[in-house]
């Protein structure tokens, strides 16, 4: 099978560029929203324990 090299027009690599650039910024977003939910998740539950761990301390 032999590939056929044409010559990309300047318009379509600026195309993919874009696309790529832009594919790329919305993959980052959300990631980091991803992250920052899974922080928030992390910190109430650590939050909670402490708050248990507390309590039985008191209880004691």
């Amino acid at each position: 099978m032999a590939l056929v090299s044409e010559p990309m027009s300047e318009r379509s690599v600026k195309v993919a560029v874009l696309l790529a650039f832009a594919s790329g910024v919305l993959v980052g977003w959300q990631a980091n929203r991803i992250r920052r939910r899974y922080l928030d998740w992390r910190k109430r539950r650590l939050q909670d324990q402490l708050a248990a761990t507390q309590k039985k301390l008191d209880l004691a």
